[in-house]
């Protein structure tokens, strides 16, 4: 059975996972707006792990973490998970390509 870190080395531990998590999620080829060739939708990753949603003309925030190359995003509908490729992300039944 493992031995459960506590005090000051458990609180080191956590954030440094946290600090991680926010280092992936922040990482600078997510940055920006990623919209689907045919214009119906667009996700737009900021710092903090924060992600906008746009369909359809509407918008919800939500936030994202990285997860290998998996993105997943909670949002108020839940969670769901994209595919983040090279230069694409794959997610709600459409392909989103990186705006510069």
């Amino acid at each position: 059975m493992a031995k459960r870190r506590t005090g000051r080395g458990a609180f080191v531990g956590r954030w440094m996972c946290a600090g991680l998590l926010t280092l992936v999620a922040c990482s600078p080829g997510m940055a920006g707006v990623w919209s689907s060739p045919d214009g119906q939708g667009s996700l737009e990753f900021r710092a903090k792990g924060r992600v906008y949603v746009t369909f359809g003309g509407s918008t919800y925030a939500g936030e994202y973490e990285l997860d290998g190359n998996r993105v997943i995003i909670e949002g108020p509908g839940g969670s769901h998970v994209c595919t983040l490729l090279d230069d694409e992300i794959e997610g709600f039944g459409m392909t989103f390509e990186k705006k510069e």
